[in-house]
């Protein structure tokens, strides 16, 4: 499908194409999920060759980022669905050329829809392509800090949830598993997270560079180092949030580990408290014809006597030193 995107008015007005020509004054066009004839229609209407989407998932910086024909290609990795249980990354590709934007990608980033809806209420006559990349890039950037800080919220609510057992009743193997859970979905996010800013470094950074084909004003260069700085931030945050995940994840192991080791003393206690009336038990339990006690008319409550005292001497010795 392919939307043209046309300043008319001070608003910026969308302009599906399904069979027609691209309208000429078109500054924007959204090539989504493009079929060939889509790739072919967008390259007559700006003479350039659009990458498919094998080419668009080359990891190579110089496959990603380059200038071509006086237009300048630049393709950057955005997490979606950040906020459903199957978040991906995308690969989505912007192409500046002769001051128009065309982008594209398959799936449906939040950054534009929101970018076409409030430059669709108000923009300038005078807007151009390099103008509507600069704000899709901002809401990517915005989108980004969304994400980062939600998961910063759930990973403090994670902390919390592991450290503080005042008053807790859940099942603690449910619990310990519930919260790997979540700490690997977390991790998972921060990782595409981590992999969308470095991605969108790069583009800023070759964005930003004086190479050929560079038409950005000097208000738009001062957007791009602006928003270089929120990315190394917002890099620097993610970093924190993963160490911090990795920290939580080697805690509630080492919960897990304590609550295995207590149920390993429950045993080991045990065994030493029932050691000595089993040895009592089992020495009487010989049958020997001649041993003193069998003609004892107190014989067996005495066995029975001491067999509880030699159970109850080692827990009260136990609990007196403290290991229990």
């Amino acid at each position: 499908m392919i939307i043209a995107y046309l300043a008319r008015q001070g608003s910026l007005e969308a302009v599906p194409v399904v069979d027609g020509a691209i309208p000429e004054a078109a500054i924007w066009i959204d090539l989504v999920s493009p079929t060939e004839e889509d790739d072919a229609r967008a390259e007559v209407f700006a003479g350039i060759s659009v990458p498919t989407r094998e080419e668009m998932g080359e990891i190579e910086q110089s496959s990603r980022l380059y200038v071509e024909g006086g237009a300048r290609y630049m393709t950057a990795t955005i997490l979606c669905g950040a906020d459903t249980e199957t978040p991906v990354m995308l690969a989505v590709t912007y192409i500046l050329t002769r001051g128009r934007l065309i982008t594209v990608r398959y799936g449906e980033p939040r950054a534009f829809p929101s970018v076409a809806t409030r430059l669709g209420k108000s923009c300038p006559d005078t807007l151009k392509g390099e103008d509507v990349l600069i704000e899709l890039l901002e809401a990517v950037v915005d989108r980004s800090a969304d994400v980062l800080e939600q998961i910063g919220a759930d990973v403090e609510r994670i902390s919390r949830r592991i450290f503080d057992r005042s008053g807790s009743r859940e099942n603690a193997n449910q619990r310990y598993r519930a919260i790997l859970s979540h700490i690997g979905r977390k991790e998972g996010l921060v990782s595409y997270a981590r992999e969308s800013l470095a991605s969108l470094q790069r583009l800023i950074s070759f964005l930003g560079a004086d190479t050929d084909g560079s038409t950005i004003a000097k208000d738009g260069k001062a957007n791009i180092k602006s928003m270089s700085r929120d990315v190394a931030g917002l890099s620097d945050y993610a970093n924190f949030l993963g160490d911090k995940l990795q920290f939580l994840l080697d805690a509630t192991i080492g919960m897990v580990s304590l609550e295995q080791n207590n149920i390993i003393k429950i045993f080991a206690v045990l065994s030493v408290v029932l050691m000595p009336p089993t040895l009592i038990a089992s020495i009487y339990g010989m049958n020997f014809q001649h041993m003193p006690e069998l003609n004892w008319t107190y014989a067996y409550p005495a066995a029975l006597v001491a067999m509880v005292i030699s159970g109850i001497l080692p827990y009260v010795f136990f609990k007196w030193r403290g290991w229990l």
